[in-house]
């Protein structure tokens, strides 16, 4: 008996804000190897998260985001979900990532959600999540 049912299709909901990707960036018409990327949302921003057909990624890899260079809109189909996280991953990878977030730039707002991911992620890999609030406050001198 042959097996006829396909796979699900996958979605854009299937890939929600900072999840790490692997796949190929378009350049000059023409698609490069696989590289790891982060979503930073569905394509038109977060008010399209029910209806949008693509996900826009950042290939943090290649630097800064920049719209066009490492910034791009890709199908669903074109990624592939990775098992780590913001919050586990690479230590000096996560650390680049910080770094060249504040550099860069996304078109319009879309990197608002993915900025604050990424800093819900420093709160968790520092250990913060979990403090009393009224700890962080700082010490007034009178």
């Amino acid at each position: 008996m042959i097996n006829t049912d396909k796979a699900p299709t996958p979605t854009v909901q299937d890939f929600p804000t900072a999840t790490l990707v692997l796949a190929g960036p378009w350049h000059r018409g023409h698609q490069l190897d696989t590289r790891p990327a982060v979503v930073v949302g569905p394509f038109g921003g977060p008010e399209f998260a029910d209806s949008a057909t693509m996900a826009v990624v950042w290939y943090f890899t290649l630097g800064a985001p920049e719209p066009g260079d490492n910034v791009q809109a890709m199908f669903p189909h074109e990624l592939t979900p990775l098992d780590d996280t913001l919050t586990t991953m690479n230590h000096d990878v996560f650390r680049d990532i910080v770094c060249n977030l504040r550099r860069g730039r996304f078109a319009y707002d879309d990197g608002d959600v993915l900025r604050a991911a990424v800093r819900q992620a420093w709160r968790d890999r520092a250990g913060l999540t979990d403090a009393d609030p009224a700890a962080r406050h700082t010490l007034h001198r009178s």
